[in-house]
This record gives C-alpha cells, structure tokens and sequence, in this order.
C-alpha cells in the first residue's frame, strides 16, 4: 500500500507517543484494527461523506474507541478535531513500517504449495533473517501450482527453491546453451 505523507507524519507523531508509553505493541494492535474498522464501504461512506456532521461521526466511533488503548482514543480524537478522518484509512500500516523500521524487522511472503507448520515457518524467517540481517515477519500464501519448495519475497528480494523455479532456471539454461556446430560432428558414413 502507497501512504500518503500525512498519514506517514501522523503515524510517527503516535509511534512516539507509543514509545514513550511503552504501548507500541497495544497500539500497533489498536491502529490495525482502526484501519480495518474504517475500510469497510459502508462505514467509509458515512466517515467521509458529506452529509454527515463531525459530531455524529464521533458518536458512532465512541463504542470502538472505548476498547482502545487511552493513547489511541486521544489521537483519533484528534484527528477528528482536525478534520483528518482519513488518515484512519492508512494509520494500521504507516505505524506498523514505523514500528518495523525502528526494530529492525522487514515483512515478507512465503508461497508454497501447502501451509507450513509454525515451528516450519519460523525457522525460515530465522534463515532469510540471519541472510539479511535483520528480523523478517513473513505471511503465507499457499499456492499449488508450485509442487513443492518455497519462495519467499522479501523487500526486492527473491528467495526461490520451488520446483517450478528450478525447471525455470533448468529451461532458460537450456535455451541459452549453444547448439553444437554441424560442422564440428563427424559423419558416420
């Protein structure tokens, strides 16, 4: 997802609030949900609708704010004092980039033909992790048409040991080698 600089400063002013409440954790929780809550169409509709006063889009958030850490329930309010509702939209992700820049973790994709176990799943983020040094979280994707292996996405990088990688790589060899000349063979006359 593309974040808009807005919400990328929003999100960093609630990081930092976070952290010094020791809430990053409650409140990375709090700000996926938000995202979640807001993305709905109806409920986008009636957020950022034009018929439908400040006042009374507050009221109808209050029931999900009161199950927010007390940090969030003041930035969301804020937000709304500001007339920025819609950084709601993005919050869950700009906050959790700000949460993994600053730990050092990095988000990737694992493919493979059927779901990992999670003692599985964990060893390989530990491997792609300690190739590039960092702490990866990874999320599965399960996709048949692999066979067997797995691929993992990380950033810009691609880790491929599927089955249907490897003949990839076998067929473009192929296609690459030279043919041998007509000329070179002896003639079995």
């Amino acid at each position: 997802m593309i974040l808009d600089p807005v919400t990328t400063r929003w999100a960093e002013a609630l990081f930092e609030i976070a952290k010094k409440a020791d809430a990053l954790d409650q409140i990375q929780g709090d700000t996926a949900r938000l995202s979640a809550e807001v993305s709905s169409p109806k409920v986008t509709a009636f957020l950022f609708g034009s018929g439908v006063g400040q006042e009374e889009r507050m009221s109808k958030m209050e029931p999900l704010l009161k199950e927010l850490h007390p940090k969030t329930q003041s930035f969301v309010k804020l937000l709304f004092d500001r007339r920025r509702q819609e950084v709601l939209m993005g919050i869950g992700d700009a906050f959790k980039r700000k949460v993994y820049a600053e730990t050092g973790r990095v988000e990737g994709t694992v493919e493979t033909p059927r779901e990992l176990p999670d003692e599985d799943l964990r060893a390989l983020e530990g491997a792609i992790g300690k190739r590039l040094g960092k702490t990866v979280v990874l999320t599965q994707e399960t996709k048949p048409e692999l066979i067997a292996g797995v691929r993992v996405v990380v950033g810009a990088r691609l880790f491929d040991s599927t089955v249907q990688g490897r003949l990839k790589t076998m067929r473009a060899k192929l296609m690459a080698a030279p043919l041998p000349s007509l000329a070179a063979t002896p003639e079995a006359s």
